[in-house]
């Protein structure tokens, strides 16, 4: 921002309508997550060795990394987000008045999530070393064989100012009760990051490449397999130096959303950051603190399990390549691969009084099962993911020159890819896919085609060397019929998948310390969605995706093929009948599943013809100029349709799906789906 003093003095906050409808647009962007930003200095060192020894190769290698950061995220939210849930509540200034007492206290209100920092910046230092043996040994003229062994060491994440805090163990296993002071339930001024790390990491790895008919032919049989390592993200140090008393994040509800008013939420979030501040440096319990300050909302936490793992990947491989002449191969190839130790965000730990919860809060003594009342929103970082690959590679490449030089190759994958959560819980693939898993309690029941399942996948690409001058049998001046070349790309897949999700139940549970996800519960197990393309696109979206919940008259739709929204009654379960009077209606327990819809399928290519013409007097000088199109055919893709039922968009499609290429780049936001031409001119020399 230009001025971010004065545009904060129009508007000290931001209103985030994502959670409740697409009636509004937010006010305020996404200036909540500012600022944002980090300093970084980094020293990497890396050197390989090899020695030929008669038919062996012997490899020795050694990578290190140091990385000192100095990061400036830990303001962020400090201005606050507002979260009406309904348009009610926003009408009556953050909580309707005609259920304070009433039978459903827990549907019309507005969240602030806020936090109050203690340093505006931390410096962080981590290290990484590798090391690697390889043997490559040429067992015979058509065959060799690599055997490699990989050992690394990843640090423990230090904070020079001693800046990490977490509980004295993992939450399960820690001791719920409110008569216990917060300063003996967290660990403050911890150097390391994580409590243990399983720091040394072994990857085997074998290979081999065998040409069967002897090295005059043409047929080569390639294969592998290892274990691989993912580095544990550097953004997971955030999250332990972010947490109380070091960063206090507060979810405030049931009050005026007007930051002035003498009862707001924006004032009770700052009540409730100081009365901690002095509780917890005084040794205070729950109640100690409650009584300064009565209406004393409980702070977030996030905890690390008792040892946090690096994603570990078992990985095979087993490939034919022919080739015909020099001018054309084809190979077929099965790839796959096993993931253990995946990352899991659970930021649910401390929920209650919904599906396989406990039914409530703790009381001193506790009596488990139940939440501890300390917290409001717990969440748990542990490493037992799972994940599966199997795919199957068909390449062809072929060169030519009868008809002027040129290169054609595509490659078509078959795949399946199988998680529980994708991107390692750190960020969203697709709009409207899910972080979390549903149920914290039933993992595998999450278990499902990742948000990146594409079944069907075409690439191709060519290049042309057009032979102008001998289409003309040699007439034209070579500056005119010389240089002339057609390149282009072809992309085509299935759709991606998506999971329809119920999200204003899924907020109202945050009542109940629930920041999940909930699935939609289907009617019946045949329900299923109809064709996702064109015809669900706004505004007209004559055939959405889904069955919208809800018909024009505003009563809801018989055929819908979901229970409507805030008719759950637990994961996979609820009641049929129209929302907000569906107790009585007959009871359904079916499970979506995650990711069993798809998305339209995508299409796309480009196009380019240029002209190369040398430059008289410049021995390498060459002067291009051309035109490139991208999405050449202008052909229309499609994004996801709205996959949140309680959204009156729902099942439509909103947005126009990015190609992979064009003029503005990959994944920048721009408006990169109708076809772009651009002249292109360039001087090589």
């Amino acid at each position: 921002l230009a001025n971010p003093s004065q545009t904060l003095s129009a508007f000290p906050t931001t209103l985030d309508w994502n959670f409740t409808t697409s009636t509004f647009t937010n006010l305020g962007g996404v200036d909540n997550s500012l600022p944002q930003g980090r300093n970084a200095t980094r020293f990497q060192v890396s050197e390989d060795f090899v020695k030929k020894w008669g038919n062996q190769q012997l490899g020795l290698g050694v990578n290190f990394l140091r990385a000192d950061v100095t990061d400036f995220a830990y303001a962020s939210n400090a201005i606050g987000q507002l979260i009406p849930l309904t348009l009610d509540a926003f009408y009556q200034g953050g909580v309707d008045p005609s259920f304070l007492g009433g039978t459903d206290p827990n549907t019309d209100f507005t969240l602030l999530n806020q936090s109050f920092p203690q340093q505006v910046s931390q410096r962080i230092a981590f290290y990484r070393l590798g090391l690697y043996g390889q043997d490559q040994w040429h067992a015979r003229s058509n065959l060799t064989l690599t055997l490699a062994l990989q050992a690394e060491h990843q640090s423990n994440p230090v904070c020079q100012r001693s800046c990490f805090a977490r509980l004295t163990g993992p939450f399960e296993s820690v001791s719920h009760d409110p008569d216990q002071p917060y300063n003996q339930a967290i660990l403050i001024d911890q150097k390391q990051a994580f409590q243990d790390l399983n720091s040394l990491l072994w990857s085997p790895r074998f290979s081999f490449a065998w040409q069967p008919f002897g090295v005059s032919r043409n047929t080569v049989i390639r294969g592998g397999i290892g274990i691989f390592y993912d580095p544990l993200p550097a953004a997971l140090i955030n999250f332990f130096s972010s947490n109380p008393p070091v960063v206090n994040s507060f979810t405030i509800h049931g009050y005026s959303l007007t930051p002035d008013e003498s009862n707001s939420l924006f004032k009770n979030a700052s009540a409730s950051n100081a009365a901690f501040v002095n509780g917890f440096a005084a040794g205070q319990t729950l109640a100690q603190i409650q009584a300064v300050d009565s209406n004393f909302s409980p702070p977030s936490i996030t905890v690390p399990n008792n040892k946090t793992y690096s994603p570990q990947y078992q990985k095979w491989s087993l490939e034919v390549q022919q080739t015909f002449g020099t001018a054309t191969s084809v190979s077929i190839g099965y790839y796959g691969n096993h993931g253990i130790h995946e990352l899991i965000f659970n930021p649910s730990a401390n929920a209650f009084g919904f599906g396989p919860f406990p039914a409530g809060l703790c009381a001193s003594p506790p009596v488990p099962p139940c939440a501890d009342p300390r917290f409001s929103d717990v969440t748990e970082i542990t490493t037992p993911g799972v994940s599966n690959y199997n795919g199957m590679v068909v390449s062809f490449q072929h060169r030519f020159t009868r008809w002027g030089q040129g290169l054609f190759q595509a490659n078509y994958t078959y795949g399946h890819a199988l998680d529980e959560v994708s991107n390692g819980g750190l960020g969203q693939f697709t709009i409207g896919s899910s972080i979390f898993p549903q149920d914290p309690y039933n993992l595998r029941g999450s278990y499902g085609p990742a948000d990146y399942d594409v079944r069907h996948s075409i690439n191709a690409n060519y290049v042309w060397q057009v032979p102008v001058k001998a289409a003309l049998r040699g007439h034209g001046s070579d500056y005119l019929v010389k240089g002339w070349q057609i390149s282009g790309t072809i992309f085509a897949r299935t759709g991606f998948p998506y999971t329809v999700i119920d999200g204003a139940e899924a907020s109202e549970r945050n009542l109940n310390n629930f920041f999940g996800t909930i699935y939609a519960v289907p009617v019946d197990p045949s329900a299923s969605g109809t064709s996702c393309g064109e015809g669900a696109a706004i505004p007209l979206s004559p055939h959405p995706c889904q069955p919208p919940q809800v018909l024009a008259n505003g009563s809801p739709n018989p055929n819908a093929f979901f229970v409507q929204t805030g008719c759950e009654t637990g994961f996979n379960a609820g009641h049929l009948g129209p929302s907000g009077s569906c107790i009585n209606g007959p009871v359904v327990s079916f499970a979506q599943g995650r990711n069993r819809f798809r998305g339209p399928n995508y299409f796309n290519t480009d196009f380019a013809i240029m002209k190369n013409t040398k430059i008289p007097g410049w021995e390498k000088g060459e002067l291009g100029i051309g035109f490139q199109f991208f999405n050449f055919f202008n052909h229309p893709n499609f994004g996801l349709p709205d996959n949140n039922l309680s959204d009156p968009t729902f099942g439509q499609i909103l947005y126009m799906e990015s190609p992979p290429t064009s003029i503005l780049g990959a994944g920048l936001g721009g408006d990169a789906s109708p076809r772009n031409i651009q002249l292109k001119v360039q001087l090589q020399f």
